[in-house]
């Protein structure tokens, strides 16, 4: 008994690795300011949500602010869980990369570590400060206890998920550094691939939600799905709302068999059981590996051929034909030198082709009538319009938030990534003025993105397209307040405005990218306030857009252009959204189209006019602030 318990203390909290990192990295007050302003955010966010609450120090009772409290601690438990996803491959992979720099991975694999001390040490060191920095909100959430409205089991549910999500990340993570492949276009791909599946996962859930409610089934209302395991925010969902969406009870799952039923009537332990399962079976086989792999021996024998296909030889290996330059080199290479590989390209064009494939989908399901019938906004009748528009809508900020993610990621490590390896001082030698380098990587990495902008304007497009030949057989019913109004599925100018609208925001992503990236040493310094930035202006702007266009007419189309997410909502379904879209009188709807038109254009040139006039002070502090972070100046 002793010698087992001895080897766990050795395995998991006494392993070296764990003890080097975890004393070494919790003295830098890097990490102590992060975790400071992770808990101011917090409380900020506390303080804010319950001064929000009408009446409060005069008339508020404890039930206002039971349901502050409440409402509070929900919209925190599922930013912890968002943050999680996607900030905790940023900080694995930056600590990865740190031991790749240094050598001192390889280093491990000739000490007398076991393969699985290796493995669970480098996940467990950086998981401590993942956990760590839950854990520190944790007292913030006990205030929340006193006002009432939030249960005990709640709080520990929240952070339970959280934690969860956090183990299942770090193993990937550790797998994709034992297998050489953490580096960032890795993590990249897997924060884009782990947004993508969070959205996709969601919407697909409403779906099936609205399709049980519009076929009436019995007892189908306010109940879970088959998707809710699998996604970390409908399991805290299931957990906290258990009135409108409240999993199946033990009686209702009777006929199925156990795992089914397991799984359908208890998401929280399907979901945990599901993330320790894949964790475990991924650092056994990380575990496996690890020491092969460093040999230099291939996980899997391959022939040298389909190696070749693969584009999986060593870099030294590679040969390709010469290759025609444009006038500016630097753009280039930004548009043609990344996503060569054989992950990039399947990624690149499996976006693409979902994308159209399900575009297509939607619109001959449309035709041919199997779309769910659901209610419109305050209509009595079912019809397919309603299902059609949501299924449009979210197909689109899908695909948006997509290609915002890559657009954040890649140009906030366009710059860092040349000054770690040190191709930026070379350039830096070279003819290039700090102009046409910055402007280049603007527009080289703008045409890299073009294929990806091209899907939603495709979809929006596939959709115009058939309601102009449809005709009469894409009308359907409209519904503002209790007056019906016939129009078409989606008016046909509309796929004009979805790239005035990608186009000009994507350019901002990049530049407030690219931006940060030149300001910061590393990738991970440029990636969270590039993120912070453009998540805070989608929502400020959200949130005015959305307001001003459902009660301004006209001007509020104009202000909610500059809101891409709330702009796609009125532009899918302008006249159940757009203030006095219809003219009552008339019953014309040319003032709110052309409205909808003019506002995206005044957004477009104003986002213009905000990339032109940032890239003009970067240029002109450029040759500053390279050479200050490159040591080359005090």
């Amino acid at each position: 008994m002793q010698t087992v318990a001895r080897w766990l203390w050795y395995l998991m909290p006494a392993n070296p690795i764990v003890v080097r990192i975890v004393q070494g990295s919790s003295r830098r007050m890097r990490d102590l300011w992060v975790r400071m302003g992770y808990l101011g955010a917090l409380i900020l966010l506390v303080l804010i949500g319950l001064m929000s609450v009408e009446g409060i120090g005069s008339t508020a009772t404890l039930t206002d602010l039971a349901k502050a409290g409440t409402k509070v601690f929900a919209i925190v438990a599922y930013g912890q869980v968002i943050l999680v996803c996607l900030l905790a491959p940023l900080f694995m992979a930056g600590a990865i990369n740190q031991e790749r720099q240094g050598e001192t991975f390889d280093i491990l694999l000739t000490t007398p570590l076991t393969n699985l001390q290796i493995v669970l040490g480098t996940l467990l060191s950086r998981l401590y400060f993942i956990l760590a920095l839950l854990m520190s909100g944790l007292p913030l959430f006990a205030v929340l206890l006193i006002f009432g409205g939030v249960p005990v089991a709640s709080i520990f549910v929240a952070f339970a998920v959280a934690a969860l999500t956090a183990v299942f990340v770090g193993s990937i993570a550790v797998t994709l550094s034992v297998l050489r492949a953490g580096g960032r276009k890795a993590v990249y791909v897997f924060v884009i691939a782990i947004a993508a599946y969070l959205v996709a996962t969601y919407s697909i859930d409403l779906m099936v939600r609205l399709s049980a409610r519009s076929a009436a089934a019995a007892g189908a209302t306010g109940r879970t799905t088959w998707v809710t395991p699998l996604h970390p925010m409908l399991v805290l969902e299931a957990s906290f709302n258990n009135t409108n969406y409240r999993p199946y009870t033990a009686e209702e799952v009777a006929d199925f068999s156990g795992p089914v039923a397991f799984y359908m009537s208890r998401p929280l332990a399907a979901y945990a059981s599901m993330i320790l399962v894949s964790s475990a079976l991924m650092l056994l086989f990380s575990a496996t590996q690890v020491r092969r792999l460093g040999q230099g021996l291939p996980m899997i024998p391959l022939p040298a051929k389909l190696r070749m296909f693969l584009r999986l030889n060593a870099p030294g290996e590679r040969t390709r034909p010469a290759r025609h330059v444009w006038n500016s080199p630097i753009a280039w290479r930004e548009a043609h030198a990344r996503g060569n590989r054989f992950a990039g390209i399947l990624a690149r064009w499996g976006f693409i082709l979902l994308g159209i494939i399900a575009a297509v989908v939607l619109v001959v399901k449309f035709h041919n009538g199997t779309l769910p019938k659901l209610t419109g906004i305050g209509g009595p009748a079912p019809d397919q319009g309603p299902m059609f528009r949501l299924i449009l809508l979210a197909l689109l900020l899908l695909e948006l938030a997509v290609i915002a993610i890559v657009a954040l990621y890649m140009s906030a490590g366009c710059v860092s990534k040349e000054r770690e390896d040190g191709t930026l001082d070379l350039l830096l030698t070279t003819p290039v003025t700090p102009q046409q380098y910055v402007w280049g990587k603007l527009r080289g990495l703008v045409v890299f993105l073009s294929a990806l902008i091209a899907v939603p304007v495709a979809t929006m497009a596939i959709a115009c397209i058939y309601t102009i030949f449809a005709g009469k057989g894409a009308e359907v019913a409209y519904y503002v307040g209790t007056a019906r109004h016939n129009g078409p599925l989606v008016y046909p100018e509309m796929m004009l405005i979805v790239p005035l609208i990608l186009v000009p925001f994507v350019a901002l992503c990049v530049t407030v990218g690219m931006t940060w990236s030149i300001k910061s040493r590393g990738v991970l310094g440029a990636v969270i306030p590039s993120v912070g930035i453009i998540g805070g202006l989608v929502l400020v702007m959200g949130y005015c857009g959305w307001t001003t266009v459902t009660s301004i007419p006209a001007i509020g189309a104009v202000i909610n252009a500059f809101s891409p997410v709330t702009n796609l909502i009125a532009i899918v379904n302008p006249i159940e959204t757009v203030n006095s879209f219809i003219d009552s009188p008339r019953g014309s709807t040319a003032a709110g189209r052309i409205s909808l038109f003019i506002g995206a254009l005044v957004a477009a040139a104003g986002y213009g006019l905000i990339v032109y006039a940032s890239l003009t002070a970067t240029v002109k502090s450029f040759d500053q602030t390279v050479r200050k972070l490159s040591g080359t100046a005090a």
